[in-house]
C-alpha cells in the first residue's frame, strides 16, 4: 500500500500547491462557480459540504473512489487546470462582457471535446454539430423538443426503464420538467409539460425481469417493434434511445435489433446512443455518429470531471434538420445561445446568458479525457482486463457477494468481425448484490442503501468508500433488492498505466473497497440477527 500512500501524498501537494497560488476568498469563489448553473441536485449540505450523491466541488485525494458510474470528485490534477484556467477570464470580467467571453469560452470546449473525439478534423469531412448542457438529463429534455418541433406530429420517446438509466430521464423524455429548479435558478413544477399540450409520449422497456436476470434479446425486440408499430399505425414518430452502457453495463437494445428496427421503420424512427457514461471509444463514438445516430455524453462519469456536463452529438442528417427547429420558450430558462451551434433558429428564444459552473466543469472533464487519450491502447486494454479479471474473481468466488447478471458488450453490428479486442469491449462497471453473513439470503435494498452511506463517511483516519450507487433491479421474493457497483474510472486508468506497480496497486485498492463492503454487510447482519434474536425471545 505504499504506493497508495505516496500517490494520496502527491495529490496533497497538488492541492497545497493550488491553495498557495490563491487566496481564500478565490478558491471559495472557484469552490461556488464549480457547483453554479445547474439544478438542485448540485446544492451542497451547508454543514457536510456535499450534495446529494455525497460528493462536493473540492478534490478528495484520500478517497478510495471507484464510484464513478454515479459521480465523482474533482481530482487533484483537474482542480489544479481549472484553478489556472479560471484566473484569466475573472481578470478580463472586470473589463469586458461576461457574455462574451463565455461565448468565446464554451465555443473552444466545443471545438476541443469534437478535436478530442477527432470530428471535424479534416477539410470536407461531414461535420458534427454538438449542443452543451448541464446534465444528462437536459440532454434527453432538448432531443424530444427538438424531434417534437420539426412537423405536427406526436413524438414518441423510447427509453429503458429508469433503474438502468436515470430517475429523470422517462420525466425530460415526455418533454416535462424533472426536476424542482433549473439552471437559471427560476422555480418550476416538476412533471409540467414544457409547453402546454406539447408534451410526447413516453414508453419504458425492460430489460430485466423481476428477479433481475436478464430478458433475451428476441423478447425485448419483439416489444420494441410492437410499441413502434403502433405508433406508426396512429401517426406518431418515434425516438428509440439506446444505453451504451446503462449503470450496470449493458449496451440494449442490441444493435443487432436496433439496426433491424431501423432499417423497417426507417423515417419514422430516430436513434439516440445514450452514451452518459462515456465508456466509449472516439472510434465508436465516430462509428455511431456515421449511422446517423444521435448520441448523449456527460464529463461526470468515466471521465470523472465534476457533475454537471452535458453534450448531444449531432451528425450532419440530424443538424440539417435541426437547424430551424424553434425551441418551446421554457428552455431559455436551462441554457443561452452560447450552448448551441451558431446558425441554428433555436439561439432565437435563447438569452446571451454566461454558464461558468459549466465551463469549468467541461473543462475539468476535457483535462481527464485528453489524459486518458494519452494512452495507448493496448495499454489501455491490459489496464482494464486485469482489472476486470481481479473484481469479477473476487465477485464470483466471494460468498459475501453475487454478481449482478450482465452480458458482453457486443458492437460487431459497427465493426463487423474483428479479432484485435478494444478497450471499450472491456466492462468498467461491475455490480453486485450481498449476502447476510449467518443465512446467506441477500441483503434488501434497504440494507443496500445504509452500507452504501456508511462507507462514504469519514471517520477515524479511515478514508471513505465511494462505490456506485444502489441500484433497484430485482425483487426476491417480497423483498426489493439492490445493487452496488464497483468501477473504473479515466483517472483511475491513467493511474494504473503508469506501470505494473501501479496498475497492481489500482488493483489492491479495489480489494481494499470490497474487503471492507463485506465487513460493512457483516457488522449489518450481525446487528439485524441479534435484533431478530431478541425479538424471538
Amino acid at each position: 500500500m505504499q504506493q497508495v500512500a505516496d500517490d494520496n501524498a502527491l495529490d496533497n501537494n497538488v492541492i497545497a500547491g493550488a491553495s498557495s497560488r490563491q487566496s481564500s476568498g478565490e478558491r471559495e469563489a472557484l469552490l461556488k462557480c464549480l457547483v453554479s448553473g445547474g439544478d438542485e441536485r448540485l446544492d451542497c449540505d451547508v454543514v457536510s459540504g456535499l450534495n446529494m450523491y455525497g460528493y462536493g466541488p473540492a478534490p478528495r485525494p484520500s478517497d478510495l473512489a471507484f464510484g464513478s458510474s454515479t459521480a465523482s470528485t474533482i481530482s487533484a490534477a483537474a482542480f489544479a487546470e481549472v484553478e489556472s484556467y479560471y484566473a484569466d477570464p475573472v481578470r478580463e470580467m472586470e473589463t469586458g462582457s461576461a457574455a462574451a467571453i463565455y461565448e468565446r469560452e464554451i465555443g473552444r470546449v466545443r471545438r476541443d471535446l469534437l478535436r478530442l473525439l477527432g470530428l471535424n478534423q479534416v477539410a470536407g469531412q461531414p461535420h458534427i454539430n454538438a449542443i452543451l448542457a448541464t446534465s444528462g438529463t437536459d440532454i434527453h429534455l432538448f432531443s424530444a423538443a427538438l424531434l417534437a418541433s420539426e412537423d405536427e406530429r406526436t413524438l414518441m420517446t423510447i427509453t429503458l426503464m429508469g433503474n438502468e438509466t436515470g430517475s429523470g430521464v422517462m420525466t425530460a423524455s415526455s418533454g416535462r420538467h424533472f426536476m424542482n429548479r433549473v439552471s437559471s435558478d427560476r422555480a418550476v413544477a416538476k412533471g409540467e409539460e414544457l409547453r402546454a399540450g406539447d408534451a410526447t409520449r413516453n414508453a419504458t422497456i425492460a430489460v430485466r425481469n423481476k428477479d433481475g436476470s436478464l430478458r433475451t434479446e428476441s423478447e425485448v425486440e419483439g416489444e420494441l417493434r410492437g410499441l413502434i408499430e403502433l405508433a406508426r399505425a396512429a401517426g406518431l414518430r418515434c425516438l428509440l434511445v439506446v444505453t451504451d452502457v446503462s449503470k450496470t453495463s449493458l449496451l440494449a437494445p442490441s444493435l443487432e435489433t436496433v439496426l433491424r428496427l431501423k432499417e423497417r421503420f426507417g423515417m419514422v424512427l430516430d436513434i439516440m446512443i445514450d452514451a452518459c457514461q462515456f465508456r466509449l471509444s472516439a472510434a465508436t463514438i465516430r462509428a455511431y455518429l456515421a449511422h446517423g445516430f444521435m448520441i448523449a455524453l456527460t464529463g461526470s462519469k468515466f471521465l470523472a470531471g465534476p457533475i454537471f456536463s452535458g453534450a448531444l452529438l449531432c451528425p450532419p442528417q440530424m443538424s440539417e434538420r435541426f437547424k430551424s427547429c424553434v425551441l418551446p420558450a421554457a428552455l431559455a430558462d436551462y441554457c443561452g445561445k452560447a450552448e448551441w451551434p451558431e446558425g441554428w433558429a433555436a439561439r432565437d428564444i435563447l438569452p446571451d446568458s454566461a454558464n461558468f459552473g459549466l465551463l469549468l466543469r467541461w473543462k475539468a472533464a476535457l483535462f481527464e479525457l485528453g489524459r486518458f487519450l494519452d494512452i495507448p491502447e493496448d495499454r489501455v486494454v491490459v489496464v482494464l482486463s486485469a482489472f476486470a479479471d481481479a473484481v469479477s474473481d473476487r465477485l464470483a468466488n466471494d460468498p459475501a457477494f453475487e454478481p449482478l447478471q450482465s452480458r458482453p458488450l457486443d458492437r460487431r453490428e459497427l465493426w463487423g468481425a474483428s479479432s484485435a479486442l478494444r478497450w471499450d469491449e472491456i466492462p468498467s462497471i461491475f455490480s453486485f448484490y450481498l449476502r447476510n453473513c449467518t443465512d446467506g439470503a441477500m441483503l434488501s435494498a434497504t440494507e443496500m442503501a445504509a452500507i452504501y452511506k456508511e462507507l462514504a463517511i469519514d471517520g477515524d483516519g479511515v478514508a471513505s468508500v465511494r462505490l456506485g450507487q444502489p441500484v433497484r433491479c430485482a425483487d426476491f421474493g417480497d423483498v426489493p433488492a439492490s445493487a452496488l457497483r464497483i468501477c473504473l474510472s479515466a483517472p483511475l486508468v491513467v493511474a494504473a498505466s503508469k506501470s505494473d506497480e501501479a496498475l497492481a496497486t489500482v488493483i489492491v485498492q479495489a480489494m481494499l473497497v470490497l474487503d471492507r463492503t463485506a465487513e460493512a454487510a457483516a457488522r449489518l447482519s450481525a446487528g439485524s440477527n441479534t435484533r431478530e434474536m431478541r425479538r424471538s425471545a
